[in-house]
């Protein structure tokens, strides 16, 4: 996967999620071209009405929420399951249609895995900045450390030299008080 910088530029964002988008919606399309003809003898026109019900429901949340849309797409799989047991769609209707809920949920399951890896992608990228940003901290407060003890230090050694020269000068004036 290739990393760029949506920051500055939002378009590709917009691109790379719209692409699965299309893709799901696309397969959802299918499937409610071939739940929907409730006219034909295959499917019973309530068992049509549910299922293109469902397929809107999982294109809604398929634009928000991937997983919440595979979770439909399950339940709708269910309600296909049971109109193919209840004679309400025909065998070969219920497998055209299953081959598309298929298609959709592979859809559904790349976009969830893309959206993960992103998402850990972004919790990594934030925790190596934290990381450096904590290194940054820790390596400046450790060297105002050491320019205050070095200061410390420089002090300490101003006032011995004050102290030695004050020593020098008192016993030059000594001396000096000798000599007349």
């Amino acid at each position: 996967m290739i990393r760029r910088n949506t920051a500055r530029r939002p378009h590709i964002r917009r691109t790379v999620t719209r692409r699965p988008l299309a893709a799901i919606a696309a397969g959802l399309a299918g499937v409610a071209l071939l739940a929907g003809c409730a006219a034909q003898p295959d499917i019973s026109a309530e068992s049509a009405g549910e299922l293109q019900a469902s397929v809107v429901s999982i294109a809604t949340l398929a634009q928000t929420d991937a997983a919440a849309a595979l979770a439909e797409l399950d339940a709708l799989e269910g309600r296909l399951d049971a109109g193919s047991a209840d004679g309400s769609i025909q065998a070969d209707r219920a497998t055209d249609i299953r081959s598309n809920i298929d298609l959709v949920r592979a859809d559904l399951t790349a976009a969830i895995e893309a959206a993960t890896a992103a998402e850990a992608e972004r919790i990594a990228a934030e925790q190596a900045a934290a990381e450096k940003a904590a290194a940054d901290q820790a390596a400046a407060d450790e060297a105002a450390r050491q320019a205050a003890e070095d200061n410390a230090e420089d002090d300490k050694e101003a006032r011995e030299d004050a102290r030695e020269e004050e020593k020098e000068r008192r016993e030059q004036e000594k001396e000096d008080r000798k000599e007349p």
